[in-house]
């Protein structure tokens, strides 16, 4: 894992990965979407895949925007933190804590004003500084 290897002695590519994803997950718990899109290619592949069985899969950056638009109203409040991150050859594993607040009913079954905590996992692939792919597990 990176965290035993001295920073000044980390590869830059890793560097530059934990930077991208750092300012992604800080603009997610921001609400920073034009931020968040700065963090990804134009073709862009998004997945989300959840325990109770609901996938979610969109390409592109606009796409993106849109869904990310959607799902931060869908929160009155929400913040996802970094837990651990391994990164080798372009690619990065997080462990990701989320916590938000509901402001809908939600399809999972959440309902307005509920708090939902969920541990789970997310992978980014690179292109160049930029995320190609995002997979969350949760």
């Amino acid at each position: 894992m990176l965290s035993a290897i001295p920073a000044n002695s980390r590869p830059m590519e890793a560097i530059l990965i934990e930077d991208t994803i750092s300012k992604y997950i800080k603009c997610y718990n921001s609400r920073d979407i034009e931020g968040m899109l700065d963090c990804v290619t134009e073709d862009v592949i998004f997945e989300n895949i959840s325990n109770t069985g609901q996938t979610m899969t969109f390409e592109g950056r606009d796409k993106m925007g849109e869904v990310a638009q959607l799902s931060g109203n869908a929160f009155s409040y929400r913040r996802q933190k970094l837990v651990s991150l391994v990164i080798g050859q372009g690619k990065a594993a997080a462990e990701i804590e989320f916590e938000g607040k509901a402001a809908v009913d939600l399809p999972n079954g959440v309902k307005a004003g509920e708090t939902i905590k969920i541990r789970g996992a997310s992978f980014f692939e690179f292109r160049g500084q930029l995320m190609s792919r995002i997979a969350d597990y949760s």
